[in-house]
């Protein structure tokens, strides 16, 4: 019998608490919410870096602060989040903070600016998450279950520890292969 701890898989996703300590040319955060103490601590750790930080997050029109938007659709916080990479200078560093259903839209949307992995940093607030059905190919917003209904197909779904940063999601996979849709099969 081993003692030694259960390592997560490759592919699950690893979080931060705290920003690294690298020089930028520019920081941009981009947040679900403002109204988090995480949030706060953040952002008051990348004030302190002399680079400026620009700060994009969901919410009204309170709390934004100098050189912050809010943004009351994600969408609209996604596009905003497009035009800055654009013209993004190198050395720009993204910080992505929210659950993380939120962080791997954002993240994949640095992906197709040209960010590298090193070049972003997650921080996960809340409990949402992405989950992917193996069997109709789509995807759900789903909490901390190990097992869920899909909303399209009906499957029930094991929530595999398998993540796919690609997809942004978990991979669901049929509880009970035989019995499909719940229905008994020959």
């Amino acid at each position: 019998m081993s003692t030694q701890a259960v390592q997560p898989l490759f592919s699950t996703p690893v979080y931060q608490r705290q920003p690294h300590e690298l020089p930028a040319t520019r920081r941009l955060l981009v947040s679900q919410t403002l109204e988090h103490a995480e949030v706060d601590a953040l952002r008051a750790a990348l004030q302190a870096h002399a680079e400026p930080l620009q700060v994009l997050a969901l919410g009204d029109s309170r709390g934004a602060g100098e050189g912050g938007e809010l943004f009351a659709a994600q969408a609209a916080l996604e596009h905003q989040l497009r035009a800055l990479l654009r013209t993004a200078p190198v050395g720009t560093r993204l910080y992505l903070c929210g659950d993380e259903s939120f962080i791997w839209q954002c993240c994949a949307i640095a992906r197709q600016a040209g960010l590298q992995g090193e070049e972003v940093e997650l921080f996960r607030l809340g409990a949402r998450r992405r989950l992917y059905c193996v069997h109709c190919f789509t995807l759900q917003d789903i909490a901390d279950e190990a097992e869920v209904a899909c909303a399209c197909c009906g499957v029930r779904l094991l929530v595999r520890a398998h993540f796919s940063q690609r997809l942004g999601a978990y991979m669901g996979v049929c509880v009970d292969p035989d019995n499909l849709h719940g229905e008994a099969r020959p």
